[in-house]
C-alpha cells in the first residue's frame, strides 16, 4: 500500500479542506496587500478619500472568504498599511479597523447565508456606514468636534467610493464565486 488518496477514501476530504484553507489564506493575504497598494495609487492622484480604495479589496474578500478571515483582513489591513505607508493616520486607522472588519465579515456572513453577491455587498456597505457613523460620532466627542457633522461629513465624503464598491466589487467577485461553486470537493465551511 502506498498510502495514496486512492487507497484511503477518507484522505480526500481532508486534503480538499487543507487546499481550501490554503486558498483562503492566500486570498486573505492578497486582499490585505491590495488594501495597502490601492490606497497608495488612489492617493497619488488625489482620489483616495473620495473612492475609499482600502474598502474595495476588503469587500471583495468578504464576498469570497470565510467570515473569520474576511473580518480579520478588514481589521488588520489598516494597521499594516499605517505601518508600511503611514496611511491611514491615527485616529482614522482606528475607525477603519472597525468599519472594515464589519464590511468584510458581514459580506462573508451574508454570502454564506446564500445572499446574492450584489445584495450582500450592498447590505455590508450599509452596515459599514452605520459603524462609520457610530465610530466617528464617538471619536468626535472625544476630540470635542461636532458629532453629527463629523459623522455625516465622513460618510458623504466617501459617496463616490460607496457607489464604486456597490457596482464594481460584486462584478469582480462573480467569476471567483462561479469557480468556487463549480469546484467539486471545496467544502467552504470554515
Amino acid at each position: 500500500m502506498t498510502g495514496s488518496a486512492d487507497d484511503n477514501p477518507d484522505a480526500l476530504p481532508e486534503e480538499d479542506a487543507l487546499q481550501a484553507r490554503a486558498r483562503h489564506l492566500a486570498l486573505a493575504g492578497l486582499v490585505c496587500a491590495l488594501g495597502i497598494v490601492l490606497p497608495v495609487l488612489f492617493h497619488a492622484v488625489g482620489l483616495g478619500r473620495a473612492f475609499l480604495p482600502m474598502h474595495i479589496p476588503i469587500l471583495w474578500g468578504g464576498l469570497l472568504l470565510p467570515p473569520g478571515l474576511a473580518a480579520l483582513a478588514g481589521l488588520l489591513t489598516p494597521w499594516a498599511s499605517m505601518l508600511l505607508t503611514g496611511m491611514p493616520p491615527l485616529p482614522m486607522a482606528i475607525i477603519m479597523c472597525g468599519e472594515l472588519a464589519v464590511l468584510g465579515g458581514s459580506a462573508s456572513v451574508l454570502r454564506r447565508m446564500g445572499t446574492p453577491a450584489a445584495v450582500a455587498a450592498w447590505l455590508a456597505i450599509v452596515l459599514r456606514v452605520m459603524v462609520t457613523l457610530v465610530l466617528t460620532v464617538a471619536l468626535a466627542r472625544v476630540l470635542n468636534l461636532p458629532p453629527a457633522g463629523v459623522g455625516i461629513a465622513s460618510v458623504a465624503a466617501g459617496l463616490p467610493g460607496i457607489v464604486l464598491q456597490a457596482v464594481l466589487v460584486p462584478a469582480a467577485a462573480a467569476p471567483f464565486g462561479r469557480a468556487r461553486a463549480s469546484h467539486t470537493g471545496d467544502t467552504d465551511t470554515h
